[in-house]
């Protein structure tokens, strides 16, 4: 294939990518109409498939005859079929097989990289067109996504089989000596009927919030909440089901391995380690007694482990506790950033400076001696507090608009762009911290000389094993009630058949890895236009807060799982650039514009002018007049 084919296909999916309400059902429909360009070709490259999948069910010769089997032995040469007919992409100069691996009856792992050095020009064109539009979604990883989700669908509706195949995890790599995408794509269980009863139990809670719906189906979704449990139950009896929680920890390994960051399990390390709070366990008393006992290690080695658990432990409990907080209406997004901003700026500079609540005090400190010179409003403590002080006001106002407003006009972009570049710093310092810690236990370890240095890859691969053992000790028992002895509320959280759910979600997390507590708001939005026809047959209509938008949704895929923030500054550069000093910046001019702070009037008029420029509509200028005289006690009452 020319490259002038590549080209032309490339511009065409970034043109299509650069629309606002861009979503991945979009993004399914543009390949699907760059397939259709070559329809007899298409037609073709199906027909060759259903002809393989008839031969391999009817071969006599091949006892296995599962889905999982035909596509272990042909996915990878439909896939580069799929790459050069339609895509113009040479993979036989480009694409590189890396890992080709059965894990399980269900699960196939493969891993590619795909050279760009042939086609870097093009590619190097649409990063920048992407780049300005969705940063965390980039060419050529946005390409593959869609890629590879096209021909899972094309396959699925060839061979009638409950499975799917995603693009699980990606990392680009551009540089002058060595240019590629290094992914990894997986066959795996569609789950079908998990999620089908998993649905209907949300959607139940969902409708809570609506009055008039029906008894009658109400009763029908507590049906496939009952069916939820009873499935739960059956396959934590299920013979297997220590194995399929050993392979979904490799999952994770494996995904943790190539973006070369923790994140992919984080909350899933959470999601257990939470539940052993609510057991009569400690979580380091079992890690040490049934765990690292069986190693050979020494004292240091594994006092080394131990410190790097606690460490991810601490951090994976803050991380999903803002993450949980990741709601999608105006108002959570504002009580999001107002949560994680009391926690950074309530304990005042010293702690920033020179405390553990960032991961990188002296960066946060080096970074804000640098800016200081060439502020307007310099930045010391009593700044920390003014900026603390001034946010609190914001938890008693009501007006949503406003203070959405304010938050665009000062920071210069809407909350939920702001709280997502918020997690995509916290995590990259998170990250960063870890392997940081890493190097440091390697220095307390080289003293003995037996001690083998420590790895990354050797951290998670001892990690996932905890969380093994964590899980084997807490919710394996040959029935839930048994392990319902294990927890402090037995008889109420930890009942048998919540047991029994708990175990079950730990499988979701393969296609849902980010706080638990958002799945059910994801879950609806996922299913956004199914539950509005439904309500609206009932008479009642969904305002669009309930639901997350088309670019929330894509990042709650990709923040985990695609090294999207690899280019993001760290936590600590980001919360002074992008958080303290235009918040200090708007105080300190409201201060120094001020002839008399106990002139309320003169206080609100210069506030108003500020927040008022260029703003021409006369209903928004007295909409903000009246939220300016309710922010205005802060100048009047502080002592600065």
């Amino acid at each position: 294939m020319c490259t002038t084919e590549l080209e032309d296909i490339i511009n065409y999916f970034g043109e299509r990518i650069q629309i606002e309400d861009f979503n991945l059902k979009l993004g399914k429909k543009t390949i699907l109409e760059i397939i259709s360009r070559k329809i007899d070709i298409f037609e073709n490259f199906k027909e060759d498939i259903k002809s393989k999948w008839e031969y391999f069910k009817h071969n006599s010769k091949i006892n296995n005859k599962s889905y999982l089997i035909f596509l272990y032995y042909n996915f990878n040469d439909f896939f580069r079929s799929f790459l050069e007919n339609f895509f113009g992409i040479n993979q036989e100069t480009c694409l590189e097989l890396l890992i080709y691996e059965k894990v399980s009856s269900t699960d196939i792992i493969i891993e590619y990289k795909y050279h760009l050095s042939e086609n870097i020009e093009i590619i190097g064109k649409s990063l920048n067109i992407l780049n300005n539009n969705n940063q965390e979604f980039l060419f050529p990883i946005t390409f593959f996504f869609f890629i590879t989700k096209s021909l899972g669908i094309i396959l699925k509706d060839i061979i009638q089989e409950n499975f799917k195949i995603t693009l699980e995890s990606a990392i680009p790599k551009i540089n002058d000596s060595d240019q590629y995408l290094h992914f990894l794509i997986m066959v795996k269980d569609s789950k079908k009927m998990l999620y089908n009863y998993y649905y209907q139990m949300v959607l139940y809670h969902f409708l809570r919030n609506f009055k008039d719906i029906p008894d009658q189906y109400q009763y029908k979704l507590l049906k496939g909440r009952k069916r939820l449990y009873d499935l739960a139950i059956e396959e934590y009896k299920s013979s297997n089901i220590k194995e399929r929680i050993a392979n979904l920890l490799y999952y994770f390994y494996k995904k943790c391995i190539l973006v070369n960051s923790f994140c992919p399990i984080l909350d899933f390390f959470n999601f257990v380690c939470s539940r052993v709070e609510d057991s009569i366990f400690y979580k380091l008393d079992v890690i040490k007694k049934e765990y690292l006992s069986q190693f050979d290690y020494s004292t240091e080695k594994k006092k080394s482990l131990l410190r790097i658990f606690k460490y991810l432990d601490r951090r994976s409990t803050l991380s999903s506790t803002f993450f949980a907080n990741n709601l999608p209406t105006n108002r959570s997004q504002i009580d999001l950033f107002l949560l994680y901003s009391q926690y950074y700026f309530g304990n005042g500079l010293e702690t920033l400076e020179v405390g553990e609540t960032l991961f990188f005090p002296k960066l946060f400190k080096n970074t804000l001696n640098k800016c200081n010179p060439n502020l307007d409003y310099a930045i010391d403590s009593n700044s920390i507090r003014n900026i603390n002080g001034f946010l609190d006001i914001f938890s008693f106002l009501s007006n949503t608009k406003m203070i959405s407003f304010f938050f665009k006009k000062t920071f210069g972009k809407k909350i939920k762009v702001l709280n997502n570049e918020f997690f995509q710093t916290f995590f990259k310092s998170l990250n960063n911290k870890l392997f940081s810690i890493i190097n440091e236990e390697n220095k307390k370890i080289s003293d003995n000389t037996s001690n083998e240095k420590l790895t990354f890859s050797f951290i998670v691969n001892h990690i996932c094993r905890m969380l093994y053992v964590l899980i084997d000790k807490i919710f394996l028992k040959d029935n839930p009630e048994d392990a319902s002895h294990n927890f402090n509320d037995p008889r109420g959280r930890y009942i048998g058949q919540n047991i029994a759910l708990r175990v079950l979600e730990l499988f979701l997390f393969q296609d849902m890895n980010f706080s638990d507590d958002l799945w059910t708001n994801f879950m609806i939005s996922w299913k956004k236009d199914s539950v509005v026809k439904k309500l609206n047959k009932y008479g009642i209509k969904a305002s669009n807060s309930y639901f997350y938008d088309s670019n929330q949704m894509i990042r709650f895929l990709t923040i985990y799982n695609f090294q999207s923030f690899s280019n993001k500054d760290f936590f600590e550069k980001w919360l002074i650039k992008s958080i303290i000093i235009p918040i200090n910046e708007f105080i300190s001019r409201v201060k120094k514009s001020v002839k008399d702070p106990n002139n309320k009037i003169e206080l609100y008029e210069i506030i108003n002018k500020i927040l008022t420029e260029e703003i021409k509509d006369q209903s928004e200028i007295n909409e903000i007049k009246l939220f300016c005289q309710k922010i205005a006690n802060f100048w009047k009452i502080k002592e600065f």
